[in-house]
């Protein structure tokens, strides 16, 4: 343990920096022994330091027991629920969050962490009224936004989600991923449920993401799916064989675009699209029966 007099912030910050997370964690508890406003604080870091050193059943401990005294102390309890997370006890950590929230219900940060924690749980429509507090607080950047649009349709509220998802895009939200799911809102919801999300919309939220990443395989095939729906059967052939020319073993890929072939009248490109499925399912050790079966029907259809 560090000499009193020469227990500082700055010296466990350093020896953190340099990776000595024993040394930073036995200043931290220093710091927190003597007591006074900064005792909390010290702790949590100690804790964190703990983690850091791979004994975070320790830094479990030194919080639960710093709490005894001081179960009402905010920063020990997100630091008790931060230790659970890093332990994977996330269940364990939502009272420590929520009772931070009883304490000090507009706390932004914490309004965050236990909705990322709920959708974690899959407790997705628990969140929203947390991001919503939050959006109200000032806290509504684009992932806060992202979560809602996601409470939004888990509950079934398409245009509710819609409406999210372009105030997050509206903030910079430009996570390619994350706007195919946006996108993905025009095939799940029927019009008269999807407020102001239309095909345009949605197509502009796929280019966006094909535009962030030209290689998606994702993409292209959804935008496919868009035109198709949409009755541009040319576009919407020309981005399924983006899609395969992107991933030639896609399964997914080459079953949609032999169904589509076969819906357009061509049987020849339907069955040899069909018979690369049956190809890749055997290489990849799914289930060749089936896939056989499928192309059997393709081909008596």
């Amino acid at each position: 343990m560090p000499e009193p007099q020469k227990a500082s912030p700055a010296l466990a910050r350093a020896a953190g920096e340099r990776g000595d997370w024993g040394q930073s964690a036995s200043v931290w508890y220093e710091l927190g022994l003597r007591g006074g406003e900064g005792a909390a604080a010290a702790y949590v870091q100690c804790a964190m330091a703990l983690c850091e050193a791979g004994t975070p059943a320790n830094a479990q401990r030194l919080l639960e027991r710093a709490l005894e005294t001081a179960p009402d102390q905010i920063e020990l309890l997100e630091g008790l629920a931060d230790v659970m997370l890093r332990s994977g006890f996330r269940r364990a950590a939502e009272p420590h969050l929520e009772r931070v929230l009883e304490l000090d219900p507009d706390r932004v940060a914490t309004l965050l962490a236990l909705a990322r924690l709920r959708f974690e749980l899959g407790l997705e429509v628990g969140a929203a009224p947390l991001l919503e507090r939050r959006i109200a607080l000032g806290g509504g950047d684009a992932e806060t936004w992202v979560l809602l649009a996601r409470a939004r349709r888990g509950a079934g509220d398409g245009a509710g989600a819609a409406a999210a998802y372009q105030r997050a895009l509206e903030l910079g939200e430009s996570d390619p991923d994350r706007l195919l799911h946006a996108a993905t809102l025009y095939f799940e919801f029927p019009e008269e449920q999807r407020g102001t999300l239309d095909a345009a919309q949605a197509e502009r939220w796929i280019a966006r993401a094909i535009e962030l990443d030209p290689a998606s395989v994702d993409a292209h095939f959804l935008l496919g799916a868009l035109h198709e729906k949409e009755q541009r059967l040319d576009a919407a052939g020309a981005e399924y064989r983006r899609a395969l020319e992107l991933d030639p073993n896609s399964s997914k890929v080459l079953r949609r675009i032999a169904e589509f072939y076969r819906r357009r009248g061509d049987r020849e490109l339907a069955l040899a699209a069909g018979a690369r499925y049956v190809d890749v399912a055997r290489r990849s050790g799914d289930d060749v029966e089936a896939a056989q079966r499928w192309l059997a029907d393709l081909a008596r259809e």
